[in-house]
């Protein structure tokens, strides 16, 4: 411990040390309040949570049947303070609107300012999914794209589809899952990708629309 000590010291000086003991103490004390308030939110509407999560921010939930499960271990981010790598655009938000609606979230499963919107199906998410910041998951097109005239007062409901994502599957920064989308175990979705077609397990897919770039050797872990 002493070296350790010695070690921060001598990078970042005195005041550098006190500023990283100040930051990890607010960001304890924040962690505590939002999981805290984070727990009351979920009893309030009805939703299940698992055990030991972490919240960082506002969770922003809104689900009138109270569909929404979260696995173990969350690790919910919606402050761009405490983002890692980048800002985040809103806070996470969990919404369902028919009763029919449900949102599955593993155990392990880190969100960080994510959308996840479902309508009138499933979204599902698997266990130690990574989602980085601003990522958008719909069930719905919410609107008939055609007749114009339609697009507002019909809603076209038999028009929506589950989304399934994997287990271990990770989806980088600003990308949009729609609606009838799988995306297998272990796979990886490049940043800023659209989403619209399933994705098999185990490879890199990028693009708009996404299409599989590589396949990754599972022997190779």
């Amino acid at each position: 411990m002493f070296n350790r000590w010695r070690e921060l010291l001598s990078t970042y000086g005195t005041a550098g040390v006190i500023r990283l003991v100040l930051d990890k103490v607010w960001l304890n004390t924040i962690t505590v309040i939002s999981t805290a308030l984070f727990r009351i939110q979920c009893k309030i509407h009805g939703c299940r949570c698992g055990h030991n999560p972490q919240v960082y921010g506002k969770v922003l939930i809104r689900s009138p049947a109270g569909h929404i499960e979260i696995g173990d271990g969350a690790n919910f981010v919606s402050s761009s303070w405490r983002s890692t790598y980048a800002a985040l655009n809103h806070p996470i938000r969990l919404r369902t609107h028919f009763r029919e609606a449900r949102i599955r979230i593993g155990s392990n499963v880190g969100l960080n300012g994510t959308s996840i919107t479902c309508r009138s199906t499933l979204i599902d998410i698997g266990d130690n999914a990574m989602i980085a910041p601003n990522v958008t998951i719909v069930d719905s097109d919410f609107h008939v794209p055609w007749p114009p005239e339609e697009r507002l007062c019909y809603m076209g409901i038999e028009r929506d589809a589950p989304v399934e994502i994997g287990r271990k599957v990770l989806i980088c920064t600003g990308c949009i899952i729609f609606k009838g989308v799988s995306i297998g175990d272990n796979s990886v979705i490049g940043a800023g990708s659209v989403v619209n077609r399933s994705i098999p397990p185990n490879c890199l897919a990028a693009g708009n629309p996404a299409r599989v770039i590589k396949f990754y050797d599972i022997r190779q872990r």
